[in-house]
């Protein structure tokens, strides 16, 4: 997380010429913090993570090498596939399944229910994320970043989202059942997905998909973003 922000420092700056101020609302961009105590920061929390992951098992330090290789084909030049058009949705759901293997393989757990986490994350992920690049499309679309919004406009990316929301809440729903689960799990998901929806509808009001407040926004999903990761975990106590 920290070395994007440290490798969209001019984007940012883009942005914020352009009307939108969140992204360069970092602490880099406040000034709260140097470049070089920023790469200090990517280079020693890497290097930990490697460590900690090593010390677990071999196929989580696989697991977690391969996320960081991601992370960095992401942000740098000249590869930079978070400005490739549909690669950075895939990059960031292959992130995802990463760290949810890296999860399984640290437990030494992989069932139904992991396999349910990693259909969910990365639907979400590819359905959902797009709606983030909201915010920076006037950005993206005067650096020629070609994101989802970007190519096929706001429109297109709301429908998107909510269509994930539903089909998400549908798919728990008939996945749970179908593996035999206790009727909670896919009532909480359900509840979940609902309450995302609904801190969501002013999005379909088209005349404030880009003027929104994206921070409010954001902290009120993040929750239920967390809420969603965590419903096949608690599926492994509850009674089948």
């Amino acid at each position: 997380y920290v070395d994007p922000d440290l490798m969209d420092y001019e984007d940012d700056k883009k942005n914020m010429e352009v009307g939108s101020p969140f992204p360069f609302n970092r602490p880099l961009g406040r000034g709260q913090v140097s470049r070089g105590e920023l790469k200090a920061i990517v280079a020693t929390m890497s290097v930990l993570g490697l460590a900690v992951a090593y010390s677990i098992n071999t196929s989580v330090f696989a697991f977690h090498f391969g996320y960081l290789a991601l992370g960095y084909l992401y942000s740098t030049k000249p590869v930079r596939l978070k400005k490739r058009f549909i690669m950075k949705q895939l990059t960031i759901a292959m992130g995802i399944i990463l760290a949810d293997l890296s999860g399984a393989y640290t437990v030494g757990v992989f069932n139904n229910q992991i396999l349910a986490l990693l259909a969910l994350n990365t639907a979400l992920c590819l359905g959902i994320n797009p709606i983030v690049d909201l915010r920076d499309i006037h950005g993206d679309r005067a650096m020629g970043v070609k994101t989802v919004a970007v190519v096929w406009g706001a429109d297109i990316t709301v429908r998107l989202y909510f269509a994930t929301l539903v089909g998400v809440g549908i798919a728990s729903v008939l996945g749970y059942l179908g593996m035999g689960l206790s009727l909670a799990v896919p009532i909480l998901s359900l509840t979940i997905v609902s309450a995302w929806i609904y801190v969501s509808v002013p999005l379909l009001r088209s005349e404030v998909r880009l003027n929104y407040d994206w921070a409010l926004f954001l902290r009120k999903v993040s929750p239920l973003l967390m809420g969603i990761q965590l419903v096949p975990l608690v599926s492994l106590i509850l009674p089948f």
